[in-house]
């Protein structure tokens, strides 16, 4: 009777659902990966994903312990559940779950005996600090799967989920931690890699711009939660600069005589999420992209929080034309400037000086 209830229950999820992916014999494509890891993640939950692991482990005779599986992502549970079913994985693929399932291994490895010591069990607070660090961003990327699943609708407050629990150390660890997972959506939507696109293929850009932008809020969150662990120690005497100060020392070109473009005041530029900056030396016309919502920021005369690999700057034949244009055109024109000037693109380096009119800045 047990018998016949499971395939029952296997029989309505198949029509709901469209049933668990079946590749027996077969070897998977980039697309459908993605198709089935998501299919995984939208109806198994990481319990479910633990059993997958464990079965794997059983099957080929590997061990280790219950507490290192149930740490484990649960998309490797769900590629052990595709090796299990027979399925075949490309190259890439392949790397993948080795790499994941050798740090599973590797997890449960003790170090040889050597000499005998007086304290034994001593845990670093370093490696006390990555454990904690490890443990809030697994919760955070369960937010994140969760998120997916509820249809991108109702997501979880990262503050809610880190506040008591996390420190400034932790914090600050886990919002770099987050800018990675931030610039590899973002790299998404603007690359041209097709086997990025299409290992991303089950996404679409709104979706995408939804999972930059709950990034972004664990980053705006981490940093209240490093600011509010630090205001809670004896503060030091240490008068917090000015905008007025952070940019008094900024070099650039405030008025240009030859083409007549003027800056716009530097102190704009702190926390802003674009700058279009003019070289009138080299004719080269460029913008910097914060690297997340936190905006840009300067130091001296040099540029910080900007994303190296998208801000980008060209030379242009006839800045009186183009220029003008960056000044009064919308997003959408701004989304394209730089891509439809015909020249060779470069990368900015974040460094200002007296040949640099700072153009427009875009909050």
């Amino acid at each position: 009777m047990a018998t016949r209830i499971r395939k029952t229950v296997e029989e309505i999820e198949a029509r709901l659902v469209g049933g668990e992916p079946n590749y027996v014999g077969k070897t998977v494509s980039n697309n459908e990966m993605s198709e089935a890891l998501n299919w995984y993640s939208n109806n198994r939950d990481s319990k479910v994903a633990a059993k997958y692991i464990g079965d794997y482990l059983k099957k080929n005779k590997l061990k280790a312990s219950t507490d290192t599986i149930n740490k484990q992502p649960a998309t490797f549970g769900w590629l052990c559940r595709l090796k299990l079913t027979g399925a075949l994985f490309i190259s890439k693929h392949d790397e993948t779950f080795d790499k994941m399932l050798n740090d599973l291994l590797a997890a449960d490895v003790k170090p040889e005996e050597v000499k005998p010591v007086v304290k034994t069990n001593v845990i670093s607070i370093q490696e006390r600090t990555d454990e904690k660090v490890s443990e809030l961003s697994g919760e955070l990327e369960g937010a994140i799967d969760d998120y997916i699943r509820n249809g991108f609708d109702k997501p979880i407050s990262p503050y809610a989920l880190l506040h008591g629990k996390a420190k400034s150390v932790h914090a600050s660890k886990i919002a770099a931690f987050f800018k990675h997972i931030r610039q590899e959506y973002d790299e998404v939507l603007t690359t041209k890699d097709s086997d990025l696109k299409e290992g991303y293929g089950n996404f679409t850009k709104t979706q995408l711009k939804k999972l930059v932008a709950y990034c972004d809020l664990i980053i705006l969150d981490c940093n209240k939660i490093s600011g509010e662990s630090k205001s809670s120690r004896k503060p030091r005497k240490r008068k917090a600069k000015s905008v007025e100060q952070i940019v008094a020392k900024v070099n650039y070109c405030s008025v240009d005589e030859e083409y007549g473009f003027k800056s716009l005041n530097p102190r704009d530029v702190v926390g802003s999420l674009q700058l279009w900056v003019f070289n009138v030396k080299t004719r080269k016309l460029g913008v910097y992209h914060a690297e997340d919502a936190s905006g840009l920021s300067i130091k001296g005369s040099t540029l910080l929080s900007f994303s190296e690999a998208k801000s980008v700057q060209k030379t242009v034949r006839k800045p009186k034309e183009i220029v003008p244009e960056v000044l009064s055109g919308g997003k959408v024109f701004l989304r394209n400037a730089i891509g439809n000037i015909r020249a060779v693109e470069t990368k900015l380096n974040g460094r200002l000086n007296k040949d640099t009119v700072l153009l427009r800045i875009v909050k």
